[in-house]
């Protein structure tokens, strides 16, 4: 029998040699890390093999062990210094846990686990998770975004004991898919438009095929995307509370279920923790796993039936790293030994390292009762899918992997999970803020219509209706509505089976603000989902939510600076708003090289959350429901013109970001909330993307009336010189609400105090008018609006 693994001489290499080695085996490994690495096998007097050091960078990788959010930062910013240790804890954990103190029993699992859980009641709970599939998308559209969902729903099967998926998101960031070819600055890089027919029909086959409704999403535009696009997959599921927490012991099997090993996905883990270059669709295809959600829906029935039977003691989803990473995490606690012959294989011939490391799809590895093993396989045999006794956990602390007799890795734990923690430089410098520009008003009904036809805010219905968003029959809220079914929602709603209460789910994404002003990109963005989670029905003291990450190089000080006081941002916001991060993930490295130097994506924040219904009657959706209703603003708007899709279309630059007061904000909200409660809104859309403008032409898009708007009425605490400003800026915390006349005194009532004006009607002339201190400065068709929203991404979808 041929050898299937090698020992790899490192313990008399320079440290050029060790970096050279990194590179020739494409460890991701750093000149520092290889030094790690060789004082560990020089403390135990032997060569690694080829498995170990495999081990060893898929472990110690940005993908898996996110090391950018763990470093030490010396953070710059306009000239003050500071030094952080690990912004994922000073950030992230450490607020969110300083909330949970706050809200006992609300948060029942988070950061140990694959996703965080939330209380729903009594019974069940609910979690959400959002992974990215970035780099196997840009080489492989439809198969890096399939197994991108296809990952991120097995995140959900390995939380707890078991959830069971309920509800897909995804949030895409392309390039603009009318690229002129010429544009594009590298070779071999596939042109927006193939990214996103790619990238959407492979979320849709996924979903579709494993029976879970998609339900939420964004998709954001931007020419950097084109050579790094984002492919953000999040999955939410439920649970029995009672099957929330799991804990490994000695003496269980270990055992796989589900797909084959094969040599798809082979060094996936330290692919996506590299940039991309030209060569990269050529040299790293094999990183790409190739998706089958048959054999996913095989595996979930298994694992939820076994879930009820009480056959699992702990498990987890088989990603990044394959058996490397699942099973290696899984006896991090306790040691233990696994046999590599024992794995079903796809085709012959797999040496040891690729069968251990290989991330194909569709597998789960469970700890499980040897005595359990009968029924099990007895459940497996019913559900047409393979399952595997890969070996056993034992008290040693020590990971052996064994293959045909052999011991190919014999790796301590305490060394293996011990990563070397990195030491990163970032800087930062505000730019200017301007405020009183001088926009034109004469413009205003055309400026509306290229907003309006901006792939910003165009309607993503072609997208969305590749998508089943009923199966499993628990939509409340969809993503489209009104009489045609076609105007845009601010979230979901999925009623949860077994409770009166329902689930709300919602997402924003803000990039452009992130350029100039990456801490009002931060609190924004959490204030945005914050909102829409709250629009479309959760109690503001329900709210769990989710952080994801994206940049480009974070060794690039600069490029470092905006994530670091993003971060800052959404700590603050987060201890604000009081709603914890229950989960999160991070992808950096999104940079592409060419001839000319890096093109980095910009700093990309995601946050997406989850939030309890409490009473169904309080899902009332984004859409016009008469013709005769008032129209309420609530909060303030200022001329905060910066990172605006007007700004953008118009040239401005430098322009004031929109800052957030997240206190006063919050405030808001529940008053908001009271008055929902209460019974006293028709309906609400949120005010976020092109601003005023377009939340109300996107409210009369339900076909029921058009509106009338008198800007002199708008609440404001700076006003501003241009009636652009009232229409287009984005200034956040704003609502507006439809409220019935008969009710508008008790709902002002329920709203004294705060800021919220009338500021118009309902009409049955099915037109947008605009009016400043009694004179009209916008009027314009819906009818022509909808057509330009309704159809931009037709010819291109």
């Amino acid at each position: 029998m041929s050898a299937t693994y090698r020992h790899i001489p490192v313990r008399d290499l320079s440290s050029d040699q060790l970096l050279e080695l990194s590179k020739t085996m494409k460890l991701s490994l750093s000149r520092e890390d290889m030094e790690v690495v060789q004082q560990i096998f020089r403390g135990m007097d032997r060569e690694p093999t080829d498995v170990e050091l495999e081990v060893i960078a898929q472990t110690w990788s940005e993908h898996c062990k996110h090391r950018i959010f763990s470093a030490d930062v010396h953070h710059v910013a306009d000239g003050k210094e500071e030094n952080i240790s690990s912004l994922f804890k000073t950030y992230i954990k450490n607020p969110s846990e300083e909330i949970m103190d706050r809200k006992p029993g609300f948060v029942l699992s988070a950061f140990v686990d694959n996703a965080g859980f939330i209380t729903l009641d009594d019974d069940l709970a609910i979690c959400l998770k959002a992974e990215t599939h970035n780099h196997p998308s840009a080489i492989e559209p439809y198969a890096g975004s399939n197994t991108g969902l296809g990952g991120v729903i097995r995140d959900i099967l390995g939380a707890g004991k078991g959830a069971k998926p309920i509800a897909n998101l995804d949030v895409f960031c392309f390039g603009a898919p009318d690229t002129p070819p010429e544009a594009i600055k590298a070779q071999d890089v596939i042109h927006p438009l193939g990214i996103m027919r790619g990238v959407v029909h492979g979320v849709r086959d996924y979903g579709n095929r494993m029976g879970i409704p998609t339900v939420n999403g964004a998709i954001q535009f931007d020419p950097t995307y084109i050579y790094n696009p984002l492919v953000f997959c999040g999955t939410a599921g439920v649970i029995p509370r009672e099957d929330i927490d799991k804990e490994m012991r000695p003496g269980l099997k270990i055992i796989a279920i589900g797909g084959r090993t094969g040599k798809d996905g082979l060094k996936g883990a330290t692919f996506s923790s590299a940039a991309l270059g030209e060569s990269s669709h050529e040299e790293d295809h094999t990183a790409v796993q190739i998706g089958n959600p048959i054999e996913e829906k095989k595996t979930l029935d298994f694992i939820l039936e076994a879930r009820e039977r009480g056959l699992i003691v702990f498990l987890t989803d088989c990603g990044a790293g394959g058996f490397s990473s699942a099973a290696g995490e899984m006896l991090s606690v306790t040691g233990g030994e696994l046999f590599l012959e024992r794995a079903p294989l796809k085709e012959p011939g797999l040496i040891s390292w690729q069968i251990f490391l290989s991330e194909s799809q569709e597998r789960m590895v469970l700890a499980v009762e040897e005595k359990d093993l009968p029924e099990l396989q007895t459940l497996a045999d019913t559900f047409q899918t393979e399952l595997t006794v890969l070996g056993h956990s034992d008290d040693t602390g020590v990971l052996r992997v064994w293959h045909n007799g052999e011991l190919v890795c014999s790796l301590d734990n305490s060394k293996l999970h011990d990563a070397p923690i990195k030491k990163l430089e970032s800087v930062f410098t505000s730019g200017l803020a301007k405020t009183g520009l001088d926009l034109p008003a004469d413009t205003l009904a055309e400026d509306l219509k290229a907003v309006m036809a901006d792939f910003a805010i165009v309607s993503r219905e072609p997208i969305i209706r590749e998508y089943d968003h009923e199966v499993q029959g628990n939509t409340l809220l969809k993503p489209l509505a009104g009489a045609s079914a076609d105007a845009p929602q601010d979230g979901s709603v999925i009623d949860i089976d077994g409770s009166d209460k329902a689930m709300a789910m919602a997402c924003a994404i803000l990039p452009e603000w992130g350029k100039t002003d990456p801490y009002a990109m931060g609190t924004g963005t959490v204030d945005e989902c914050v909102r829409q989670l709250i629009l479309v029905g959760a109690n503001p003291d329900k709210i769990g939510l989710l952080d994801n990450f994206c940049m480009g190089n974070p060794e690039a000080p600069q490029e470092l600076g905006r994530i670091v006081e993003c971060v800052k941002g959404i700590a603050r916001a987060a201890l604000d708003f009081n709603a914890p991060y229950i989960s999160g993930k991070d992808s950096f490295y999104n940079y592409f090289e060419t001839e000319d130097g890096p093109i980095n994506i910009p700093v990309t924040f995601l946050c997406s959350g989850i939030g309890v219904v409490d009473d169904k009657t309080h899902v009332k959706g984004s859409s016009l429901r008469r013709n005769d209703s008032l129209l309420y603003l609530i909060g303030n708007t200022e001329d905060e013109m910066g990172g605006s899709v007007y700004s953008r279309i118009k040239g401005i630059k430098d322009a004031k970001v929109p800052q957030t007061d997240c206190v006063k904000n919050f405030a808001l909200y529940k008053a908001y909330y009271e008055a929902l409660c209460a019974g006293l809104v028709l309906s609400a859309h949120d005010i976020s993307e092109g601003g005023l403008a377009v939340a109300a032409a996107e409210m009369a898009y339900s076909g029921k009336g058009g509106i009338e708007l008198d800007l002199s009425a708008i609440p404001t605490a700076g006003g501003w010189k241009s009636p652009a400003v009232p229409l287009f800026s984005e200034s956040t915390g704003r609502i507006l609400c439809e409220v019935d006349p008969d009710l508008a005194a008790e709902f002002e009532t329920t709203m004294a105090g705060y800021p919220c004006a009338r500021i118009g009607k309902a009409t049955e002339a099915h037109s947008i008018v605009a009016a400043d201190n009694g004179k009209t400065v916008l009027t314009s068709s819906v009818a022509e609006l909808k057509a330009l929203w309704k159809n931009g991404l037709t010819p291109y979808y």
